[in-house]
């Protein structure tokens, strides 16, 4: 019996007419079992994937399987979990007698990264395929299709024909292997998944580049994981309060690119509560110290540094953080509720990350050029591995 184990991601069921890489499988191999491995975000697809797959043909009538538990959303950006979680998933189901397919397609660059290493280190016997978009490029920019109603989407789907044009890629021959896994590298490069890339770097067949590549994202990845600052950065002739605020800073926006939004709210709070330490350190020498004891200054928050500017009358500067005051109810409510955001509270984390980015500039003289360094590392890669 032929099973599909897939994830769920953007594109699924149906997006710019055409399948998602879940129907696209089912499609091509027809298995006869899928399991579908939802997310907290991602459940609300259930009734339109099933709906899709049904409509593949009149005759073809899968068994599938929703698994149990669904994914929290924190986790799906999280690289080793979802590796734990996948491999244990694939085991639960795995059988020598079924011939199985891994998706390799859909969801986060985090999931993807754990079923593609999952399939290169196992020593199960599965199909590993990828499915390439109707455009042979790129999805950013492409709308999504949730908000449609499914039966047009499945009337007016331009795979949903006999003739229709395969996308499927499947990871065989050792040299398309190392091809696909070199795609695959720079995808998750593209994606700011240092952790993935590494693994992904780490199973590659040497060429020149890989070995510099390997040196610098062992780096990031090292540095990301002790919150430590990365040796470009350490290198350079600043002074330390700058490598810290730049490295804290660049951290914070790297999680909102992984799409980690909660992480980085967690941590606006505590750069904020650095810089403005730091403001009334440098403008009144000694101020701090005679406004609590010594134990107490480590536990003034934003609130207290707010009310110093206050006092001082360092209105510019007051107004400056005022958004990023606005939000720490937010960053309260993920910190201590366990509560998920809304669209609006994430339409903050923009304007909070330049007004952040402004007081950086104005207070360490850091120029634009300096927040490009995660955009300028991942340049640097894909260089490498041409």
């Amino acid at each position: 019996m032929k099973v599909l184990i897939s994830a769920v991601g953007d594109t699924d069921p149906i997006r710019n007419f055409h399948d998602g890489a879940l129907v696209h499988i089912a499609r091509k191999y027809r298995p006869e079992k899928i399991i579908i491995v939802f997310s907290e975000r991602t459940i609300s697809k259930k009734d339109d994937i099933e709906k899709v797959i049904h409509s593949i043909d009149s005759e073809y009538l899968p068994e599938i399987v929703c698994h149990e538990p669904i994914i929290l959303n924190e986790d799906v950006f999280v690289f080793d979990t979802m590796y734990d979680q996948f491999d244990a998933i694939i085991q639960e189901y795995y059988t020598k007698d079924d011939d199985f397919i891994l998706n390799l397609s859909s969801a986060t660059p985090q999931v993807k990264s754990a079923l593609f290493v999952i399939n290169r280190l196992s020593e199960i016997n599965v199909k590993a395929v990828q499915v390439s978009s109707p455009e042979n490029d790129s999805n950013a920019g492409v709308g999504h299709d949730d908000s449609e109603d499914i039966d047009a989407l499945i009337d007016t789907n331009l795979d949903n024909k006999q003739d229709y044009i395969d996308r499927t890629i499947e990871d065989t021959s050792e040299k398309f292997k190392q091809g696909l896994m070199k795609k695959t590298l720079r995808d998750f490069i593209t994606k700011y998944d240092y952790k993935a890339s590494l693994e992904v770097a780490n199973q590659l067949s040497d060429f020149p580049g890989l070995k510099d590549c390997r040196k610098k994202l062992q780096d990031i990845v090292d540095s990301l994981d002790r919150q430590a600052v990365p040796q470009v950065l350490q290198k350079k002739k600043w002074s330390e309060e700058q490598k810290k605020v730049l490295n804290a800073y660049l951290t914070i926006d790297l999680q909102k690119e992984r799409g980690n939004f909660s992480e980085g709210l967690i941590r606006i709070k505590n750069l904020t509560e650095f810089i403005l330490e730091d403001y009334i350190e440098n403008r009144y020498p000694g101020f701090l110290d005679n406004y609590v004891s010594e134990s107490e200054k480590y536990y003034l928050g934003i609130w207290d540094y707010s009310k110093i500017l206050k006092e001082k009358h360092e209105w510019n500067q007051y107004k400056k953080i005022k958004p990023i005051i606005n939000m720490n109810s937010t960053r309260n409510t993920v910190a201590h509720k366990l509560d998920p955001l809304d669209s609006a509270e994430l339409k903050q984390l923009g304007p909070v990350l330049k007004t952040l980015k402004g007081l950086i500039k104005e207070q360490y003289q850091l120029t634009e050029k300096d927040f490009n360094f995660y955009n300028d590392f991942n340049k640097e890669l894909l260089e490498l591995l041409k």
